[in-house]
């Protein structure tokens, strides 16, 4: 260790971040050993810091969408290519999936136009207000999601059991009753904290955002990730779709401060 503080050396730091590489092809282990966890945490933090990548958010996010794929237990869902009806909610997003679809859009001008269109309509409804006004997600085309790659955690993470209850909410305006797999749900939260972890420990701001003006207020600057990892607040001004609850912030900063002197 050195004299100053806890961090590690850096040969410790490179042995450490070959013992991670056994956890990074894994599925997300969420029992009682933080190996799995902390690897993740060391090496989106390590992402987020590689000036040589065109785009690290892409990266960062690239890598947690296919942990959360890796991890879901093959359970039997509903979802299928055309089944759209729930692309209907308020999505909220963190700076890096903002970045990301933002990215991913810049050149296709017809989606662009689409977003601002519903931005128009959405800015400032509340969620109930939105899953009551029925306003389709600009991203969609055909019912089918035109950004499938870079989709944000929250939908890669909204699945459910029954079409019929999907139907009846957001076609026929039924309260909320989606029946969800928990395991799904569980580990959507787990791969979110470990995002919330790596953002602290890089210093980088970890608000979450309603996604159609997060990714327009992306779209309006000039090299907006760059600008936004070197710490600007390109997002000010964007609504935030709530804070992060007090039990899950407390696990996220313990997270942070045992993860980053091995960072």
């Amino acid at each position: 260790m050195t004299s100053g503080d806890n961090r590690l050396q850096r040969a410790e730091r490179r042995a450490l971040q070959r013992e991670d590489e056994k956890y990074l092809g894994l599925p997300l282990n969420l029992g009682p050993d933080p190996r799995s966890i902390a690897a993740h945490v060391r090496h989106v933090a390590r992402l987020f810091s590689q000036p040589s990548v065109e785009s690290p958010c892409a990266e960062v996010m690239a890598h947690l969408g296919e942990l959360y794929s890796r991890t879901v237990p093959k359970a039997q869902v509903a979802c299928r290519r055309g089944c759209a009806s729930c692309c209907t909610q308020m999505v909220s997003v963190t700076a890096p999936e903002a970045l990301w679809v933002a990215a991913t859009i810049r050149r296709r001008a017809q989606s662009v136009e689409k977003m601002r269109a519903a931005d128009a309509q959405t800015h400032g409804l509340t969620m109930d207000e939105r899953l009551k006004s029925h306003i389709v997600c600009p991203l969609l085309v055909e019912d089918a999601c035109s950004i499938y790659a870079a989709r944000p955690l929250g939908c890669r993470g909204f699945v459910s059991v029954d079409l019929n209850a999907c139907l009846a909410t957001f076609v026929g305006g039924a309260a909320p009753n989606i029946p969800m797999p928990a395991s799904y749900t569980d580990i959507l939260y787990a791969v979110r904290m470990l995002l919330y972890a790596a953002l602290r420990i890089k210093g980088l701001k970890d608000a979450a955002y309603e996604l159609n003006a997060a990714v327009l207020a992306a779209l309006a600057v000039d090299d907006p990730e760059a600008r936004w990892l070197e710490g600007e607040d390109i997002f000010a001004g964007v609504p935030v779709t709530g804070g992060v609850p007090p039990h899950f912030d407390l696990a996220i900063s313990q997270l942070a401060a045992h993860v980053a002197p091995t960072v």
